[in-house]
């Protein structure tokens, strides 16, 4: 009897770590428009951390419009701090001012982010309000070099085993 309680154990502690955490699947249209690509957690699978980071993985094609801005909003249980960081895949930095209302983060870029990048954002310290209970799930949108108008580019869940 313990020896099958240990092994249901170990089987159910291997597939919470193998299973994603998250899940970001871009439209067939994205080859022409910025998609979100991944949402990461750190440290991750941990429902009971209040200090949190989460990494957004953002490509612009080649096809695209270059991004002017980029607005995040967080689920119900998250709070976004000003401790954001943007990056390309290179690693190098992307210079952008962060303003935060409410549960929405907004990233003007002091360039524009050309096509045939790929934008990492670096949210550090997010904070969650209480236990995270089932599917959470990020809104992203954009705004295009030339627009004036926020141009949802995708829903991001955060999934919680």
């Amino acid at each position: 009897m313990n020896r099958k309680l240990i092994h249901t154990t170990i089987l159910a502690l291997t597939m919470a770590v193998v299973v994603p955490a998250t899940y970001a699947n871009p439209t067939p249209q994205s080859g022409n428009f910025p998609h979100v690509i991944s949402l990461g957690e750190s440290p991750q699978g941990i429902r009971h951390w209040r200090i949190l980071r989460h990494t957004l993985k953002i490509a612009v094609p080649q096809k695209s419009k270059a991004i002017s801005q980029l607005i995040i909003e967080a689920p119900a249980n998250i709070v976004l701090r000003e401790s954001i960081d943007v990056s390309d895949q290179s690693g190098k930095e992307i210079a952008a001012k962060v303003s935060i209302q409410g549960k929405k983060a907004t990233l003007e870029f002091a360039e524009l982010v050309a096509p045939g990048t790929v934008i990492i954002v670096e949210m550090k310290n997010v904070k969650k309000t209480a236990v995270t209970t089932g599917d959470k799930f990020y809104k992203i949108s954009t705004i295009l070099a030339g627009m004036n108008v926020e141009l949802p580019i995708g829903i991001v869940q955060l999934r919680v085993i």
